[in-house]
């Protein structure tokens, strides 16, 4: 019996992009997937892209309209970006096709769009990919923890923010350097602002919150801190304080409300909570739910393979009829919910120009709970707990003088 005879009621999947992901997906496919078939590969420049791992029955095109008009069930959309990736997935749902994606972008901007779309028409939207790579997170909050309520998410959600990180803390070495090495190894984009800035961890605390809490919320409302402008001095003060330097993604519910509580940015952890122990480009999501008590889920968030698991996974759950449930259990309705800030945490201060900036916070109402010796001319304490207001008005009582706030890092409370 022939392969093709085998697959004859199987899926039909094409594929729009055969980058890094996309020829990891395909590679899973064609060496045999019970369930699915490949049957399109829609790319640039084909003739450079065609290889010869890839069945002749597989038909490749430049043209995106051969594989919205075509006969194929799901698009697997791998491009990035939501210029064109975000029409074409309109398309195809609006064709009756069901779409997955590992668009972050996308879906924590426009899912409201993209999920009421999939309901209209019928079809399902895998999104496991999105968020932590191959880290079967998302499946694991609305599968695993669908009897619990979920309270808080924290995580480790960049793997180029990561290896920075690490690195600095292993060797007093520049930032920039790290970043050029990071670069040479295909860890870090030719333009890293949305992962050193945190609008890539930012979309996927996004899509994290409306998953976990059912309560969508508006990325670009949820502050973000850049990891820009860390020094040795400050790796050296979270050793003495018995901590790690990590880009960490935090929501919580807000309790007797609506809205949501979230940040991204760099912060103190204590190097015995789980979100210190990941390395390079692994990724952590802690997930505390009010019965359960708190689930971590630990792997690879980037990456060829991993991220194309987490793609097959998606299209074998809409295979099964699974990947209704997914579909429908994201939010769409009503307006995005308010986004607060965080709760009253002790913040981490690096000070240049003023050798008094301990005396400048007391007049200003600031305790410090610790002084750390100087470095470089610069002082470095730790303020007792503060509120997003109570910092900012500490800030603008240092700036006002020759005081410059060089670092500013909030402990967190992580186990």
């Amino acid at each position: 019996m022939t392969m093709e005879r085998e697959a004859a009621g199987a899926l039909a999947v094409a594929l729009v992009g055969f980058g890094t992901v996309g020829q990891s997906v395909a590679r899973i496919l064609v060496g045999g997937v019970e369930g699915l078939r490949l049957v399109r590969i829609c790319n640039r420049h084909v003739a450079r892209k065609r290889v010869a791992w890839v069945p002749e029955r597989v038909h490749w095109t430049e043209s995106v309209d051969d594989v919205l008009t075509g006969d194929v069930d799901v698009v697997v959309e791998l491009i990035g970006g939501t210029d064109p990736a975000l029409e074409w997935m309109r398309r195809a749902l609006e064709a009756g096709k069901s779409v997955v994606t590992a668009n972050k972008q996308a879906i924590a901007h426009h899912g409201t769009e993209l999920f009421s779309l999939a309901r209209r028409h019928g079809g399902q939207l895998g999104f496991e990919a999105s968020v932590a790579g191959g880290v079967p997170v998302i499946r694991g909050i609305q599968e695993g923890l669908a009897a619990d309520e979920v309270v808080r998410i924290q995580g480790v959600l960049n793997g180029t923010c990561n290896f920075i990180l690490s690195e600095m803390a292993s060797s007093p070495v520049a930032f920039e350097t790290v970043l050029a090495d990071a670069q040479a190894r295909g860890y870090a984009e030719a333009d890293p602002s949305a992962d050193l800035d945190g609008l890539d961890a930012q979309a996927k605390i996004a899509i994290l919150s409306a998953v976990g809490f059912g309560r969508r919320v508006n990325p670009s409302a949820i502050v973000c801190r850049s990891i820009r402008g860390l020094e040795s001095a400050d790796f050296e003060a979270a050793r003495t304080l018995g901590c790690a330097v990590r880009q960490v993604s935090t929501a919580e519910r807000v309790e007797h409300g609506t809205g949501v509580r979230a940040a991204v940015g760099p912060v103190l952890v204590s190097l015995q909570s789980r979100l210190a122990q990941v390395e390079g480009s692994e990724n952590v999501v802690l997930v505390d739910g009010a019965r359960g008590g708190q689930i971590g889920f630990v792997g690879l968030g980037a990456g060829g393979d991993p991220t194309a698991v987490a793609v097959v996974a998606d299209l074998l759950a809409i295979a099964r009829g699974d990947g209704h449930a997914a579909t429908d259990r994201f939010p769409i309705d009503g307006a995005p919910q308010a986004v607060q800030p965080m709760g009253a945490r002790p913040y981490y201060l690096r000070v240049s120009g003023s050798t008094d900036a301990a005396v400048q916070l007391a007049a200003s109402g600031v305790s410090t709970a610790r002084s750390l010796d100087g470095a470089n001319g610069c002082v470095r304490l730790v303020t007792a707990a503060l509120t997003a207001a109570e910092f900012e008005a500490a800030t603008g009582t240092l700036a006002a003088g020759p005081a410059r706030i060089a670092a500013a890092l909030p402990l967190i409370d992580a186990a």
